[in-house]
């Protein structure tokens, strides 16, 4: 499998910050404190490594050198705050292009959402079922907004209850993405409907798994599949239509 090279580049005023060779530097001069010893390091000759930095810190924000004379080791050279920041943010940004490219492989990511694709490679949650959908209502009452959330290919609109502080927050509005996280035991599972219950669907037993007592039922409904964790003296089928029911206070919504 070949290996996949990105290259960054950070462009000030249109006139060029930083790029692979100059982030080289500065982590050489970071490890040695040393602009002679960093420019061997990086195999650079002393007049082009001061080019580089003389470049930089020409429209740098900040500065990025603090030189110290004298003292018990002689004087050197060392990164300010700014610097450890900027190379700090360009570790990131070239890890996240690296995961960027890998979403470019996966055919089954949608890069037409910026919320979906960032998922993918943010820290990963114990919620077992995570949804996506767009806001298509917001409620305000006392105390609370209810948050109506149409999900593509999924039976109903599900209504997710939060704080109106939270909305403000989240800056909630009419078809803005959101990411719905709900844990598998607050999934409810019938085998009927039931009057008085909230964001109740139907779906059909995937498949059933027996882990410690309990059991973890895989469940299509519509064209998703969620995940329910009930205890293992209750009774279903692979194949069967059950309903399932979640309370609006126990779905937390993430955006972007």
């Amino acid at each position: 499998m070949l290996s996949n090279e990105i290259l960054l580049t950070i462009k000030l005023q249109q006139v060029l910050f930083v790029d692979p060779k100059r982030i080289g530097l500065l982590k050489a001069i970071q490890q040695v404190g040393s602009i002679n010893q960093a420019a061997k390091n990086a195999n650079v000759s002393y007049k082009s490594a001061w080019d580089h930095l003389e470049a930089m810190n020409a429209i740098s924000p900040k500065p990025l050198l603090e030189r110290n004379t004298g003292g018990k080791n002689g004087g050197g050279t060392q990164l300010t705050p700014y610097a450890e920041r900027l190379l700090q943010l360009y570790d990131l940004l070239a890890h996240t292009q690296e995961k960027a490219f890998q979403i470019l492989q996966d055919e089954q990511i949608p890069l037409d959402s910026v919320l979906t694709a960032t998922a993918t490679f943010s820290p990963q949650s114990s919620a077992r079922n995570q949804l996506f959908g767009k806001v298509a209502g917001l409620q305000y009452f006392n105390g609370g907004c209810d948050v109506s959330v149409q999900i593509a290919n999924f039976p109903i609109d599900l209504t997710a209850c939060i704080t109106p502080k939270s909305a403000e927050r989240l800056k909630l509005s009419l078809g803005k993405e959101v990411l719905l996280m709900i844990k598998a035991p607050w999934l409810e599972v019938y085998s009927k409907p039931l009057k008085n219950k909230v964001n109740l669907f139907q779906g059909t037993v995937k498949d059933i798994m027996e882990e410690d007592g309990f059991l973890e039922i895989s469940i299509i409904a519509g064209q998703t599949e969620c995940f329910a964790t009930i205890k293992s003296e209750t009774q279903f089928e692979i194949g069967q239509d059950i309903w399932v029911s979640i309370e609006p206070k126990q779905i937390v919504l993430l955006s972007l």
